[in-house]
C-alpha cells in the first residue's frame, strides 16, 4: 500500500484543478463558436437566393420564362443580402448575383 498515499495526493490534485475555479462558458457565442453558428445562419438564409437564383438558371433556356423570374431573384437576393453574416456567404450571393445577370443579358 505504499502508492496508495501518492495515489490520493494525485486524486487531490486532479479534484482541485477540475472543481469550480475552472471558467464558465459564456451564454453568448465568441470566437469559433460564434464563427459557426454564423456560417450556420448563413446556410439557411443562402437557401433562399439559391432557390431564387435557380429558379432564373433553370429557365434559361426559355428567355419568356426567364424574363419575369429575374425581377424575383434579385428582390429575394437583396433582402437575403441584409442578412448575410460572413464573407464566405456574400461571396456565393455576388456569384449567384452573375449567373441571373448573365441570364437577364441573354434575355433582353
Amino acid at each position: 500500500m505504499r502508492g496508495a498515499p501518492g495515489a490520493l495526493v494525485s486524486v487531490a490534485v486532479l479534484a482541485a484543478a477540475c472543481g469550480s475555479s475552472a471558467p464558465k462558458p459564456s451564454p453568448s457565442p465568441s470566437g469559433i463558436g460564434a464563427v459557426v453558428t454564423a456560417m450556420e445562419k448563413d446556410m439557411n438564409t443562402m437557401r433562399e437566393a439559391n432557390a431564387a437564383a435557380d429558379d432564373v438558371i433553370r429557365a434559361a433556356g426559355d428567355c419568356d420564362a426567364a424574363r419575369p423570374l429575374v425581377a424575383a431573384a434579385n428582390a429575394r437576393m437583396d433582402e437575403v443580402q441584409k442578412k448575410i453574416l460572413t464573407g464566405p456567404a456574400r461571396q456565393t450571393l455576388d456569384a449567384l448575383r452573375k449567373k441571373v445577370r448573365d441570364v437577364a443579358e441573354a434575355c433582353p
